[in-house]
């Protein structure tokens, strides 16, 4: 059945729309769980320890790609539900054009500062080289890596999610082939595993940049006329997923800091295992939410107030189901997961398996949250959508990472995730309510 943007959603329809996007999700997060695999088993935990450390700071950088993708995709979306193609297409060319140059100009930077990003990132110096290598070559190949965050949700927004997944699937087959070949059978060590990294994102924007350089399709390049109101707004709509990728870093920064305080490297090796488990479960809210702000945007742009609520509404059940089943999936599978990363030490994997099952009680919210963010990311409002990723992402994981130890002990820290959730759905419910049901306007009807 061929869903587009501009049909009517139910539930059910969401869900298969966002099929191909979970789906794209869920393979684009194999690439650090693949190389963290074959680094924890065959290159030590302190190779693995540093892979963690440092890959923080590169997805700040490459979060751009994220930025440009879900904001851009929101106006792209808008102007074809307003049936201006043309600006659509200019706005498609434009933001590419912008984000290479961007991704080249913090590439070069990141190269060069890498020996310092690593130091700032936590990494004590026996950690430091590794770091260093693997950084380094993931930086030079990272505006590729950015272009690939952001055509992924162009692709969406022209009904072609399935070529994303597809996209997706040739990264994720390709680095894992790779990934094996040169660290295990080459013997390539580190660099090897980031090397496979690299050169499965060259693939896979290949893919999806030959889909837009062919003009019979309805979104393709074309010769544009430079409208910075658009690069701005479009930056502004996608201010929620810079707010989580920066969150992401200074709280990943500040946990394995604490983390080496509190329990040691073992801490930072366990929390690695956490966010690989947390990566896999919270792709499918990712999806969920990505594939519909061009569905919502475009709903905006034809001013259907009526069918935007229905999206907003049938989106929160949908969230708030997988977001249950999630959390009785990872409780059943936390001493899987463990063993599968950690298993050669069995004092590590029962750490593991502790902040497993404790970081498993978040994802009942987690997808309410993030349904929400993109929800008002969709209807050009980031700063509703930026105020709760800061929240639940930022501010309040801050909070309870020093607070929470010091109440419960050192197994506190565990909990952290869960109470910012907590407080994250109290944010999107006040959100709601100050926006839609006490006389505030939807925005494009003032």
């Amino acid at each position: 059945m061929k869903i587009t943007i501009s049909d009517k959603f139910t539930v059910k329809k969401i869900l298969l729309f966002s099929l191909p996007c979970i789906g794209m999700q869920l393979v684009d997060n194999t690439y650090q769980v693949v190389d963290g695999y074959f680094i924890s088993n065959f290159l030590g935990e302190n190779v693995f320890a540093a892979e963690n450390m440092i890959f923080p700071p590169l997805a700040l950088m490459m979060s751009l790609g994220l930025v440009m993708g879900a904001g851009g995709s929101a106006i792209i979306s808008a102007y074809l539900g307003e049936g201006k193609e043309d600006r659509a297409r200019q706005t498609l060319s434009m933001l590419s054009v912008f984000l290479f140059i961007g991704g080249i100009i913090i590439s070069a930077l990141a190269f060069l500062f890498m020996p310092n990003i690593a130091k700032m990132a936590g990494a004590p110096e026996s950690l430091v080289p590794y770091c260093t290598v693997y950084g380094r070559i993931l930086s030079s190949l990272m505006p590729v890596q950015m272009m690939n965050y952001a055509f992924q949700e162009y692709l969406i927004a022209a009904d072609q999610g399935k070529l994303g997944f597809i996209s997706s699937v040739v990264n994720a087959v390709t680095n894992i082939v790779l990934d094996f070949a040169f660290v295990v059978f080459f013997g390539w060590g580190l660099w090897g595993a980031a090397l496979a990294t690299g050169l499965a994102w060259c693939v896979s924007c290949v893919v999806a940049f030959s889909y837009f350089v062919n003009k019979k399709h309805r979104l393709h390049f074309m010769r544009f006329k430079i409208h910075m109101g658009d690069t701005l707004l479009a930056l502004g709509n996608g201010s929620s997923e810079m707010v989580d990728a920066v969150s992401y870093v200074i709280v990943a920064i500040i946990f394995n800091r604490r983390l080496i305080a509190l329990l040691g490297e073992r801490g930072v090796a366990s929390y690695a295992v956490t966010e690989y488990m947390t990566g896999v479960f919270a792709a499918i809210f990712m999806g969920i939410g990505i594939a519909m702000i061009p569905v919502i945007g475009f709903r905006y742009g034809e001013k259907n107030f009526e069918e935007l609520k229905k999206l907003r509404n049938d989106g929160l059940k949908l969230a708030a189901i997988s977001g249950t089943i999630m959390m009785c999936l990872a409780l059943l599978l936390s001493g899987v997961v463990a063993r599968i990363f950690v298993g050669y030490d069995p004092e590590l994997k029962a750490m593991a398996t502790l902040a497993l099952r404790v970081c498993a009680f978040a994802y009942a919210l987690s997808g309410i949250n993030m349904f929400s963010s993109s929800f008002f990311t969709g209807i050009s409002d980031g700063l509703a959508s930026a105020l709760i990723a800061a929240m639940r992402s930022f501010a309040m994981p801050l909070i309870f990472v020093f607070l929470l130890p010091y109440l419960f002990g050192h197994d506190g820290i565990w909990f952290t995730t869960l109470a910012a959730e907590v407080v994250g759905v109290c944010v999107v419910i006040v959100l709601y309510r100050l926006r839609f049901t006490k006389g505030l306007k939807w925005g494009r009807e003032d």
